[in-house]
């Protein structure tokens, strides 16, 4: 067991290094029993023994024990050389040799490189697999080589960290493995090492440990990182195109703090931003869409549940049901001095950081605005980034096998194990919007025939991928770099650079393998942009035959039943995605949560909601006990729907066939109960659940709820790679990373929404302007 050896040896050598006083005898008689038990060092133990009888071991003539031991340091380097050397590079094997040497002579800087290296923790029990050493010490260790034949001291090589992945066997509840138990070792190794060659030395080093397992062990995958990452053709665009957007929002800052749209003695009208707002974002949670506003030249677009845009939205422009249908008129002082900018000059304004923090940061809506929809925005995207604080994390906790059992006990955790239904929230805002503001907007011009359909697609096409695509360039492109650590990717968080990005753009990329997705977590934006391309079909029998409207939702809504339902008997897939049955055949996530034939249900759902809100004028009489009942029947079957899997044990108990019936309705049901409450606060009912959801502070919050959905994933994956060790989670521990992550999230939404997501609505708003005047 040499490779014992060899760890035992630089045990001693180190505590000989930083011992301020000389090891007593118990010291060295433990050693020499632990080295003792090693036929291939047995003599120069028994050498130890009788110096250590003499007591020259620890002599006044100034031999210490490093003395001793040099000969046994020797023999036994000398052998794990010759072993590992075989098809290892000779630049890596010569400085990893050079490496040794320099430990077992106690030079500080190689002393440092082994220190570094990953050791056993506790809690290996508790599948804590996580092993990643000391980075910081690793990289930032200076190599200096004394030539004691010129004198001159020089730096052969640097140290690099290296991650090496002993597969172990498999184990299905290794869920995020993909089955398989894997140990995960930081490694400081000399640079002169590339991955094949680490792998190697890692692996012949492992085989001598006397165990069945390490015997026929194949080299462990090993990822070694570059101490300078070298930058790419798209990082540099992408630096250089954040630069250009940098430059232009300052200009145009200057220019609107100097020029201004209306002077009123120097001061800019604080009202102003409302005329000339762009469309507000509707939030998405998990991948909603962005709802757009109705402008004067009736583009008609109902944007997703992510954009509900309130902020630049005139009462004029835009038809949104609320309860409180009072006017609220902006005018302009009679003493103000209209300012005109010219076509360049209002362009240039659509990137002013003033007028477009005014809008976002404006707390006043418009009149006919569902202004219950902003809480439900804000407090699904809360829910998303809860959600997502625990699934992102799992990757770098070491103390799974003890939290995760307890949280699936907990009757409260619940909420965070079905934390996929803010979805279905989200895709009934949208098809609610999409159908209210359409409707109206077909009523507006006489009819479908006379609709803008032109002007319906492109609305959400532009409101929605201009943003996505600049996040997901500077992402892809300068993620690598924004951080490093022993759990960071220097490859990307995603899968060869994002090279399906087109699928994205196209809004298919939940029709790939879950694998290759890039952003995996937008594939909300293609479900929902699927389902708005498809929403016409349904609101022109709406609008004109209640009932085909009416047929064929329901014929959509039982083609989900009947597509989750079959999917789930097939594959036997769990009521849940998070806990797995040991049977299930397939990919849950893959054929049955991002589907639109599985996804489509709440957002027929919201269609049907947003028609009535639409025919009725949000005005209709309940009776006392008809409200009533609305509320408890929705409080009922959302608590069954959230929490009707708990069970004292954190396992599921129902059977096969409830289980199918559970997968085929819960998310339809769920949105039947969102339904409800935007249906109540907007005809006046919903008491003090509307006075909550519609606060006027939230209002800022749920306009960046778009952004918010684009970001928050890459917020928490720098977090949590960035990291130098395993995390031990419990429960103070979550709470202050999912309020850390929450307030990053909006603060860098903040920051994308004024780089990439506003200036976009007002260039929107400028050239449809000036096309509907030619």
């Amino acid at each position: 067991m040499k490779l014992v050896s060899v760890v035992i040896l630089l045990w001693l050598e180190l505590s000989c290094t930083f011992s301020q006083d000389e090891p007593s005898g118990n010291f060295v008689n433990e050693a020499q029993r632990a080295l003792k038990r090693h036929p291939h060092i047995n003599a120069v133990t028994n050498d130890l023994q009788t110096r250590i009888g003499l007591g020259s071991v620890f002599s006044p003539t100034g031999q210490g024990p490093q003395a001793v031991l040099a000969p046994l340091i020797k023999s036994v380097l000398d052998s794990v050389i010759a072993e590992i050397g075989a098809n290892i590079s000779e630049a890596c094997m010569n400085s990893t040799t050079q490496m040794l040497k320099a430990a077992f002579n106690r030079d500080q800087w190689a002393l440092r490189m082994i220190d570094a290296i990953g050791k056993p923790p506790s809690g290996l029990l508790d599948f804590n697999l996580q092993w990643p050493g000391n980075y910081d010490e690793c990289v930032e260790t200076q190599v200096s080589v004394l030539d004691n034949s010129t004198g001159l001291v020089s730096e052969p090589f640097a140290s690099q960290y290296c991650i090496a992945s002993f597969v172990l066997g498999q184990n299905p509840a290794a869920v995020m493995t993909g089955g398989y138990i894997i140990v995960n070792i930081g490694m400081c190794l000399p640079d002169k090492c590339d991955n094949n060659s680490a792998s190697l030395v890692a692996q012949r080093l492992v085989q001598f440990i006397p165990l069945n397992i390490t015997k026929s062990m194949p080299p462990p995958g090993m990822v070694c990182q570059d101490n300078h990452l070298p930058w790419s053709s798209s990082a540099v665009a992408a630096i250089v195109l954040c630069c250009v957007f940098a430059v232009v929002m300052a200009i145009a800052t200057v220019y609107d703090a100097l020029g201004g749209k209306y002077r009123d003695n120097g001061a800019i009208e604080t009202g102003s931003h409302i005329r000339d707002g762009h469309a507000s974002n509707v939030n998405v949670a998990n991948g909603a869409v962005s709802n757009g506003t109705y402008h004067k030249f009736g583009d008609g677009h109902a944007n997703g549940s992510f954009i509900s845009d309130a902020q630049d939205l005139s009462a004029e422009h835009v038809s949104h049901p609320m309860a409180d249908l009072t006017k609220n008129k902006q005018d302009i002082p009679a003493n103000s001095t209209k300012y005109k900018p010219g076509v360049f000059g209002t362009l240039l304004l659509s990137f002013s950081v003033l007028s477009n923090a005014r809008k976002i940061l404006n707390t006043n809506q418009p009149s006919q605005t569902l202004t219950s929809v902003n809480g439900i925005r804000f407090i699904s995207m809360t829910w998303v980034v809860l959600g997502h604080t625990y699934v992102f994390g799992l990757g770098v906790v070491g103390n799974l096998a003890t939290i995760l059992p307890d949280y699936f006990k907990r009757f409260t955790f619940q909420a965070i194990l079905n934390a996929t239904f803010s979805v279905d929230t989200f895709f009934v805002l949208s098809g609610l919007l999409v159908a209210y503001l359409t409707l109206r907007e077909m009523d507006k011009c006489g009819g479908a025939k006379k609709f803008n359909w032109g002007l319906y697609y492109f609305h959400r096409i532009w409101r929605l991928t201009p943003p996505y695509m600049l996040v997901m360039f500077v992402y892809t492109s300068l993620s690598k770099h924004w951080g490093d650590g022993p759990f960071w990717s220097q490859n990307g968080f995603d899968p060869n650079d994002c090279n399906t990005w087109w699928m994205n753009l196209l809004y298919i990329n939940n029709f790939q393998d879950s694998q290759k997705m890039c952003m995996g977590w937008t594939w909300y934006l293609a479900n929902d942009m699927q389902f708005y391309i498809i929403s016409p079909l349904i609101l022109v029998l709406l609008f004109y035959s209640r009932l085909g409207g009416v047929i064929l939702s329901v014929a959509f809504v039982i083609g989900n039943f009947i597509s989750a339902g079959v999917l789930t008997n097939v594959h036997n897939f769990s009521a849940s995605i998070m806990l797995r049955n040991e049977d299930e055949k397939g990919n849950s996530f893959e054929l049955l949560y991002i589907k639109p034939w599985t996804r489509i249900g709440p957002y027929i759902v919201g269609l049907l909601t947003g028609y009535v809100l639409y025919k009725t004028k949000c005005k209709i009489t309940m009776s006392k006990k008809a409200n009533i009942t609305g509320w408890t029947l929705a409080t009922g079957l959302a608590i069954a729907v959230l929490y009707g899997l708990y069970s004292d044990d954190g396992t599921i108990k129902l059977n096969k066939v409830t289980t199918i019936f559970y997968n085929a309705t819960s998310r339809t049901v769920w949105g039947a109960c969102v339904a409800w409450v935007i249906f109540a606060c907007a005809t006046g009912y919903g008491g003090p659940v509307n006075a909550l959801l519609s606060w006027k502070g939230i209002v800022p919050l749920s306009r960046l709820t778009y952004c918010c959905y684009l970001v928050h994933p890459i917020v928490m994956l720098t977090n949590y790679n960035s990291q130098r060790q395993t995390m031990y989670w419990f429960d103070l521990e979550v709470s202050y990373k999912f309020l850390g992550h929450l307030c990053m999230t909006y603060g860098v939404a903040f920051i994308v929404s004024l780089a990439f997501e506003s200036p976009m609505m007002g260039l929107e708003k400028v050239i449809l302007g000036r096309a509907k005047k030619h």
